[in-house]
């Protein structure tokens, strides 16, 4: 059994308030000019995308024998405060409007990102080197979500008795699959 300090000297850990979110539009699509440019922004709360893998149960001799089936892939969250500088909300709505225009409800679903070498939507982590000081910190982990799209676009609550907080909004993108990146 490890002492404390040869525990505290040796513990590895990730810092769950360290990281980076970066994103990009698809292109200009129609008369909508959405930034084709990948881009960081001011994000309050992500995640690291999860999966999970489904189980296929086969009977033999009258027990359940499991073998692994198909991976799945959960929907990614992101909570963005809401700037009048870059406006992502708008970019967001204009590309949900690319997808099924609203009033046209002309369907186009070639408007994803990520796909090939196209830009795309990641989520960066640190882990903390032994003996690393603040400053040579570096987000070692990189995942890049493949094929995205957004499918939901919360709501901005406002109120009078919300003093002392940002504005803010959460996105919910869907993915065919998420890869780690160099």
């Amino acid at each position: 059994m490890a002492t404390i300090d040869q525990f505290r000297s040796g513990f590895k850990g990730v810092r769950a308030n360290r990281f980076r979110v970066s994103g990009s539009f698809p292109g200009t699509i129609g008369a909508t000019n959405i930034p084709a440019q990948t881009f960081e922004f001011y994000c309050k709360a992500a995640s690291v995308p999860g999966s999970a893998i489904g189980v296929i149960p086969v009977g033999y001799k009258g027990r359940p024998v499991k073998f692994s089936g198909e991976r799945t892939y959960a929907d990614w969250l992101i909570q963005i405060y809401d700037s009048t500088d870059t406006d992502l909300r708008t970019n967001f709505e204009r590309w949900i409007e690319a997808m099924d225009g609203r009033n046209s409800h002309q369907v186009n679903y070639n408007v994803a990102t990520g796909g090939g070498n196209s830009n795309a939507w990641t989520v960066e982590y640190m882990e903390q080197a032994p003996g690393a000081t603040q400053s040579g910190n570096s987000y070692q982990k990189k995942i890049k979500l493949v094929n995205c799209f957004p499918v939901d676009l919360s709501p901005i609550e406002l109120s009078y008795d919300s003093p002392d907080t940002f504005a803010e909004f959460t996105v919910t993108l869907t993915y065919d699959y998420w890869d780690y990146l160099p």
